[in-house]
């Protein structure tokens, strides 16, 4: 007859078993569970995708050169490395992940941590480095329904939207008129060094002045980083001068000088929900340093990568992803009841063969006094 014991190996072999068949159970009760916002992140990502595929049908038959190596998912979003509009150095790599659709629902999901809603007003300031981080504000603003101000520093670093003739300015207004987006720039500088293209020849200066003639954005020319700073300041006041509501939320997009104040504040600044930005020292404060000192959440979109590994979006990917792939939508989660009850179980029965083996040994002990006796 089977008498169950620790020292016995059949009840160890047993309680292996029911433990290994119990854990099994568990690890197999995982479901698939949408993440908080699934709807608005879905139809952000969706939103993003339409609008490169617009950009692209409107490219592609005056396209100046077409890289199937740089640009592996065929985007046309992807520029040369070297312009007469390009500024400074920057990864392929960044250029590529933020191209993904789905870092739309990641910028929804940083705008619902904030807390804003239908109807609030966010400040934008954006550059022509990463076409890709603009269109998924683009397309989380829409989505959400906010009422967004941009004002955009045209100039951009390797592979971004260098193309002199299709700047970032040229990509936002062929997607107002195809009606993707209701909004364009409210205004534009040059951009790069002291946000005046210092690092520029003369010529890529005119090229970026003629771009924002050409798409009839009110030309932002200060004659230095101190007065660029000002006149952004400026012109976000002066868009809800007659609104009771001022703004709800600020969003740094790339690197630009008059919005971070610095080229070191680059590394200084915490990507994503920018968080006690005012207890934080900088060499140089600049328009995001305004919003945060007023108590206006900041939202800083520059070195994604670590935030892209946070939210389960996978970073610049071989093959194009898929709308609504990654844990920014949908996570796997046990079924905890399952989890406790089979906790429950082993517990139970580790518990059973103790008590059994304790009885026992007392037993052992009680014929052992007898026989002395």
């Amino acid at each position: 007859m089977f008498k169950p014991s620790l020292k016995s190996i059949w009840t160890l072999l047993v309680l292996a078993l029911t433990s290994y068949g119990l854990y099994t159970w568990a690890y197999l009760s995982r479901t698939e569970v949408r993440q908080d916002f699934y709807e608005e992140k879905l139809a952000a990502a969706r939103q993003m995708e339409h609008a490169m595929q617009v950009l692209k049908e409107w490219k592609a038959p005056n396209a100046s050169f077409v890289d199937d190596v740089n640009d592996p998912w065929n985007t046309l979003l992807i520029g040369q490395k070297f312009s007469q509009i390009t500024t400074v150095e920057g990864s392929l790599l960044s250029k590529q992940g933020c191209l993904n659709p789905n870092v739309a629902a990641v910028v929804v999901d940083l705008m619902k941590q904030t807390g804003v809603k239908e109807g609030d007003r966010v400040a934008v300031c954006m550059t022509g480095s990463f076409p890709g981080l603009n269109l998924a504000v683009y397309s989380a603003c829409r989505v959400l329904k906010l009422e967004p101000v941009f004002i955009t520093s045209v100039s951009s670093s390797w592979f971004g939207a260098n193309d002199p003739e299709f700047t970032w300015l040229d990509m936002e207004r062929v997607l107002k008129e195809k009606g993707i987006f209701p909004w364009v720039s409210s205004y534009a500088s040059i951009g790069g060094a002291d946000d005046r293209g210092q690092s520029l020849s003369p010529e890529g200066r005119e090229l970026i002045r003629k771009a924002i003639t050409r798409n009839g954005v009110p030309y932002l020319d200060a004659p230095d980083l101190d007065a660029a700073v000002q006149m952004r300041i400026e012109n976000f006041q002066n868009q809800i001068r007659n609104s009771p509501k001022g703004y709800d939320l600020y969003v740094n997009v790339g690197g630009g000088v008059a919005s971070l104040g610095h080229e070191e504040n680059r590394n200084i600044m915490p990507t994503g929900v920018a968080r006690n930005v005012r207890q934080m020292e900088f060499q140089r404060r600049a328009v995001l340093h305004f919003f945060a000192d007023a108590g206006v959440p900041v939202i800083n979109l520059l070195n994604v990568r670590p935030l892209l590994k946070r939210t389960g979006v996978p970073y610049a990917p071989l093959e194009k992803p898929e709308v609504g792939d990654g844990e920014i939508f949908v996570t796997e989660r046990h079924d905890m009841k399952v989890v406790l009850f089979a906790v429950l179980v082993m517990t139970i029965l580790v518990l059973i063969v103790i008590r059994y083996d304790l009885r026992m040994q007392r037993l052992v002990d009680t014929d052992q006094s007898d026989e002395m006796l």
